[in-house]
């Protein structure tokens, strides 16, 4: 039992060696080190903060300071400052810009507070009440980043005709394990044990590696503007008919098929407005309420019936990812969705004739 309890202890803190040195090196290296955009300059502040966190934990593995129900509350309090801040990060992705300095102090405060009043009274209260804190901002913020993300989805699908490194959904997945975070951090702040411990630094370290993963592989898009600068007349020709499609549509429809705008992989509406010499709220207009269609539908439909002369052209013998490429797409997972969603089979089945078999 005694070599059991200590071989769990060597694990915990091997486990605290590792997590910190991850968190020292990817916060530095985002921090100083990277040409890093606005959101990985977040990410490398807060992996700082949560180095500092690791770090500062080293106190307790003096007796005095682990055996003192005083000291070492107060050293958990100060691991509830790290929240706050990653909402903040996760809010720098849905609003470029959000974070700043204020909004730093803004989400700071009461748990600095509630640290600052414990560490001067020594009064359990503060704790527990800074926990409860955290716990009902973190079900907020939660709630909040899960229906933002499937708006910020949204906007990109009526707005960019790809969506692959784009998208945040993965932010949802790591929404999921930070909330398991949570819960075993909650735990471990009441229910002290190495074992606790080493399953929090594990569990927090491989969250943060996830987020990093594909924080480095996100593509970065600004936000555009919801409205244009200057509000143009629009031209007669451009206006919505009351029987069937727009004059605009139609030479949506024209441009885009002469031009074969859509083998552009990254086309986006703006650049298409651009292309045009017209207003993206023109476009996006006649596609969303004209059309009924977001941009990244009506793209790929073009897309779609070009890969699929392609499949029917006898002379051609690339492969399946060759035709995604010559038809304009940017992934080939998502060439075969879009394939299968039209035509109801994939496009290997089409080409070897196996529709409706």
């Amino acid at each position: 039992m005694i070599l059991n309890t200590l071989f769990i202890e060597s694990l915990s803190n091997f486990a605290h060696g590792i997590s910190s040195a991850f968190f020292i090196y990817f916060g530095l290296n985002l921090v100083f080190f990277r040409n890093s955009n606005r959101p990985l300059q977040v990410l490398g502040y807060l992996f700082c903060l949560w180095a500092v966190q690791n770090v500062k934990d080293l106190f307790l593995y003096v007796d005095s300071v682990s055996e003192s129900t005083y000291y070492s509350s107060l050293l958990l309090s100060f691991d509830m400052w790290a929240v706050p801040f990653c909402a903040l990060f996760l809010l720098e992705i849905l609003y470029p810009g959000f974070f700043s300095l204020k909004r730093v102090v803004q989400f700071e405060s009461p748990l600095c507070l509630f640290t600052l009043v414990y560490a001067l009274t020594g009064r359990s209260f503060f704790y527990k009440m800074s926990i409860v804190y955290t716990a009902l901002f973190c079900l907020v913020v939660v709630l909040f980043i899960v229906s933002k993300v499937r708006q910020y989805n949204r906007y990109m699908r009526e707005n960019y005709s790809y969506t692959e490194r784009v998208n945040v959904r993965w932010l949802m997945n790591s929404m999921i394990i930070l909330a398991l975070c949570l819960l075993l951090w909650l735990y471990t702040c009441t229910n002290i044990s190495h074992l606790g411990d080493l399953v929090y630094y594990v569990t927090s370290t491989l969250l943060w590696a996830v987020v990093l993963y594909f924080s480095l592989r996100q593509e970065w898009i600004a936000e555009v503007e919801e409205s244009d600068t200057e509000v143009e007349q629009v031209p007669l020709e451009m206006e919505p008919s009351r029987n069937g499609a727009s004059p605009m549509g139609q030479k949506l429809e024209a441009y885009i098929r002469e031009r074969e705008l859509f083998l552009n992989p990254k086309l986006s509406l703006p650049d298409l407005a651009t292309e045009m010499g017209t207003n993206r709220s023109y476009l996006s207009n006649c596609l969303n309420n004209e059309l009924g269609v977001t941009f990244y539908d009506y793209i790929n439909g073009f897309r779609i019936e070009k890969a699929k002369g392609i499949l029917e052209d006898p002379a051609f013998d690339g492969c399946i990812e060759e035709v995604a490429l010559l038809s304009g797409f940017n992934s080939v997972s998502t060439f075969r969705r879009s394939f299968q969603k039209r035509y109801g089979c994939s496009p290997s089945q089409y080409r070897k004739g196996e529709v409706g078999k």
